[in-house]
């Protein structure tokens, strides 16, 4: 019972429905028949459109079609084409004419489609010709619905239009057949190609012969794929809408419009099937139990073929088998030995488990190597043969020991053998030698597994003692050793070098320092004379000379170790406020004040209320240094502009832009390269060690920034920091910060 109500409750909810519509649609592949010779369908083909060179064409010719036809003793004239809007007044007035002669021989199609995007009852709108033409014809719907398969193969018998029921197409041309009340399914055995055809342009020229329309009825309406009124309809595929309203009509003509049986009937026979199949299948063996449905089956859809064959009557036979087959299986189920079925399902999952164990042994990138209860290699995968040089049929079966060479570990050596004894244990993840076929020793390193399969209950049990499996995986290590190798000897380098070079800065920084603020010193004081007068004049210079030499050795130096700090990651930044208005306006004046500034303009374009800079002030102050050091050093006449501003997404960036000698575009990247100089006849033209540029770069770096340059030969060089926007601060006010 529960079987019946299953298969009815999956019947009433359109379950089956797919699988009525493969039997309905098998049994139209069946059983074929021809069309009658009453219905001739002229088509508006591909050859028509091509031969009269015209879309949408006008209605003259539809008007001399229509005669052509009624002149041709056409009884009904079917036109599946939309002539709802208006044309020009005198092809509209040539198809009235057309139609008034033809005295209601012609139908013409009418419909409701959807006004807009919504898909319900108030959104649908009713289509029909124009007046002026419908008071002249008979209407026709020409409505087809699809099933939930997205196929048409239902047809109608009327439609609701225009406040009262008008007939269909197919129920006009087949003289009002068809029962309303029922679902008239189409049938599709009547072969397509058995309709009497023509082309529109033939007709239209009156090519065809004399007696082919003579009390005929005639469909009027597209078959060329590029207008698009094609409809998916079972066994065909798609096919034009006039060529379906064509079947449909014969449908009704030779009264094949098949009905299928009700829900009731179709229940009732199901149900006493189950009823008397039932206890057989319970009892049956299974093969006697799938002869007798086999059989059964089969002659049940022979049966429903014959019928349909006879009469328009196609059975729901989908529960009838169902319900059958499902009390086979659940009988099956209920046969079947558990015991047998769990020694099945573990038998399976072994060779599952197998299957999948062998192919990822196999595929693994290690080496593997499984050694047998007896301390012979028992399985041998691609990767060990490709690591050691041996095949696997010259390994499995014997010993692995000559395979390792563990002697350089005196401390804790072993021989893979001795693990046959489950006392020893097994050794951690180790290194050591692999010894290949040709000689060759490569380092790898070693997992080792065991697997102790213990004894069982079972009686059928016939082992004394526990089974053991060690499974060998080996990796070879020897690049990995090697890069270690390289990699530590690198940063042994690397931290003598450091050390060499921390030492170096240090001698320097006590070494050169004490002296050269000494000289800087002592030719200050003989500058400016302040222990007295200086005879010679040419000694007031050297001293002068003296002075600036050791001033700009000093700086270079004191760059250097800056730039040595940054780099070891040493410098740590004293964050404070600061009014970069100020700080530019003493840098602007500082550098002014330099001889290489003479006959410079140097502009501050900055804009106003320029908010603080949260960021070290020595360091700001030095990067202002430098690149204004710069732009004056390389700009012999001409301006400087600097000029600092907030930009949109709140960084602060500070410009400073040269009318100079500029730089060629594929030196610009290496700028920032510690002592590099763009030519050396510039380095010796114009003082400096390229340390300027390298240092800003790592200044603006610490502070989150970027450094950015562009410049144009011959025209001048841009230089640009960006702090970033969380470094920009508070409003400047009398040279303090305010919100």
């Amino acid at each position: 019972m529960l079987i019946i109500g299953l298969v009815a409750v999956i019947y009433l909810f359109g379950g089956l429905e797919r699988f009525e519509y493969l039997l309905m649609d098998l049994r139209f592949s069946l059983v074929q028949r021809d069309a009658g010779k009453q219905l001739v369908y002229v088509e508006i083909d591909e050859r028509s459109l091509r031969l009269l060179d015209v879309w949408p064409w006008p209605r003259s010719y539809h008007a001399e079609l229509i005669e052509r036809l009624h002149d041709a003793g056409a009884r009904n004239i079917a036109m599946d084409i939309d002539f709802s809007s208006r044309s020009t007044p005198a092809n509209d007035a040539l198809l009235e004419r057309a139609l008034e002669k033809a005295n209601g021989q012609v139908i013409l199609p009418a419909f409701k489609q959807y006004a807009g995007l919504e898909r319900d009852a108030s959104s649908l709108a009713e289509t029909g010709p124009r007046p002026r033409f419908a008071a002249h014809v008979r209407l026709g719907s020409v409505v087809m619905r699809p099933e939930f398969d997205s196929l048409v193969r239902r047809t109608t018998v009327s439609l609701a239009w225009g406040g009262k029921e008008i007939p269909s197409f197919p129920s006009l041309l087949a003289n009002g057949r068809g029962s309303p009340t029922i679902k008239n399914y189409i049938d599709f055995g009547i072969r397509l190609n058995t309709i009497p055809r023509i082309a529109y342009v033939d007709v239209l020229r009156g090519e065809f012969p004399e007696a082919m329309f003579q009390d005929r009825d005639v469909i009027v309406g597209a078959s060329a794929i590029e207008l698009g009124d094609y409809i998916a309809v079972p066994r065909h595929g798609a096919i034009p809408g006039p060529a379906l309203i064509a079947l449909s009509a014969e449908s009704f003509r030779q009264d094949r419009a098949l009905r299928r049986t009700g829900e009731l009937p179709t229940l009732a026979v199901m149900a006493l099937l189950t009823l008397l199949l039932a206890p057989g299948l319970a009892n049956w063996s299974w093969h006697r139990g799938l002869l007798t449905l086999g059989a059964g089956s089969l002659g049940l859809g022979g049966a429903t073929v014959g019928l349909q064959a006879v009469m328009p009557i196609s059975l729901d036979i989908a529960p009838w088998l169902l319900a059958p087959w499902l009390c086979y299986g659940y009988s099956m189920i209920a046969l079947i030995d558990r015991q047998t079925l769990r020694i099945f399902q573990q038998r399976m999952a072994v060779l599952h488990r197998s299957a999948m164990m062998r192919r990822f042994v196999e595929s693994s990138f290690d080496g593997i190597i499984v050694v047998d209860p007896l301390g012979n290699v028992s399985l041998f995968n691609e990767a060990a043969e490709a690591m050691l040089g041996y095949r696997a049929e010259d390994v499995v079966g014997k010993p692995p020991d000559h395979l390792f060479d563990f002697s350089d570990d005196a401390a804790d050596a072993f021989r893979v053998s001795d693990l046959q004894d489950l006392k020893t244990p097994v050794p951690p993840l180790r290194e050591g030698l692999c010894l290949r076929q040709d000689g060759a020793t490569f380092v790898v390193e070693i997992s080792i597994r065991r697997a102790v399969l213990q004894l069982s209950r079972n009686p059928l049990e016939r082992r004394e003692v526990p089974r053991t499996h060690h499974f060998l995986a080996i990796r070879d290590i020897t690049k990995r050793r090697l890069l270690e190798d390289t990699q530590r000897q690198a940063a042994e380098e690397a931290i003598a070098a450091s050390r060499a070079k921390s030492e170096f800065m240090a001698a320097i920084s006590h070494e050169l320092r004490t002296p050269l603020n000494a000289i800087i010193g002592f030719s200050e004081m003989i500058k400016d004379e302040l222990l007295g007068p200086i005879e010679n004049d040419q000694y007031k210079a050297y001293s002068a000379d003296i002075h600036s030499s050791g001033s700009q050795l000093l700086a270079i130096i004191n760059d250097i170790i800056d730039i040595t700090k940054i780099e070891a990651g040493t410098t740590t930044l004293q964050d404070e406020l600061i009014d970069l208005a100020h700080l530019l306006e003493t840098t602007i004046a500082l550098i002014s004040s330099r001889p290489e500034a003479e006959g410079l303009i140097i502009k501050d374009e900055s804009e106003a209320d320029l908010p603080s800079l949260r960021a070290d002030t020595k360091a700001v102050r030095q990067l202002l240094l430098n690149l204004l050091s710069n732009a004056v050093k390389f700009t012999e006449e001409g301006t400087v502009i600097v000029k600092a501003a907030v930009l949109g997404d709140g960084a602060l960036a500070i410009t400073v832009t040269d009318s100079g000698i500029g730089i060629a575009e594929d030196e610009i990247d290496k700028l920032t390269q510690p002592f590099y100089q763009v030519d050396s006849s510039l380095a010796r033209k114009f003082e400096g060690t390229g340390l300027g540029l390298a240092l800003s770069k790592s200044l603006v770096d610490l502070h989150g920034g970027a450094l950015l340059i562009e410049s144009v030969e011959g025209e001048g060089t841009t230089v640009t920091c960006r702090f970033p926007a969380e470094r920009v601060g508070l409003a400047m006010t009398d040279g303090k910060a305010n919100s």
